[in-house]
Formats: C-alpha cells, structure tokens, sequence
C-alpha cells in the first residue's frame, strides 16, 4: 500500500472508520480519496462521521444520501490532501 493510502487509513481507524482509501493522483477525479469497505453499507452515520472529520463530496460538495455507490461503502470525498504530501 502506498504511504498515502496507509496514512490515510490509519487516520480513519483513530476517528472509528474502517475503509480502504486509494488517492487518486491521476484523471478526471484528480486530488479525490477513494474510500471503500464492501462489507460495510453506506449510511448516515459514516455520513456524517466523514462530515464531521472534514470531508466533502468530490464536487466540494456536503456528502449526501446518494453519495454512497449503490448501498455499499464506496465514496470518492475530497479533504486531508496533507497526508496525500500534495500540500
């Protein structure tokens, strides 16, 4: 895993959330944290806990109902670039 990635999911395992986070350095979602737990399901709660640690939709957005794929934990959230060593 690259350090970025592993920063970042040691920084969500200290605020209570288990995910598996890919920064994306490339492409259209440039600058966005994938974060994702297939055995988890997107809800309110991890809504409002990413909320709460500063996190926004890949638009800048506030995450929403529907920014969840499908039900399932697979968000793509802008915000914490400092552990992503891009400033």
């Amino acid at each position: 895993m690259r350090p970025e990635n592993k920063q970042m999911q040691e920084y969500l395992k200290a605020n209570g959330i288990t995910a598996t986070p890919k920064f994306l350095h490339a492409g259209s979602l440039r600058g966005c944290w994938r974060l994702y737990d297939g055995s988890q399901s997107w809800n309110d709660a991890l809504r409002e806990k990413l909320t709460a640690l500063g996190f926004a939709d890949f638009d800048g957005k506030p995450l929403g109902k529907y920014s969840g794929n499908g039900g399932v934990f697979s968000v793509f959230v802008r915000g914490h670039n400092e552990l992503a060593a891009i400033g």
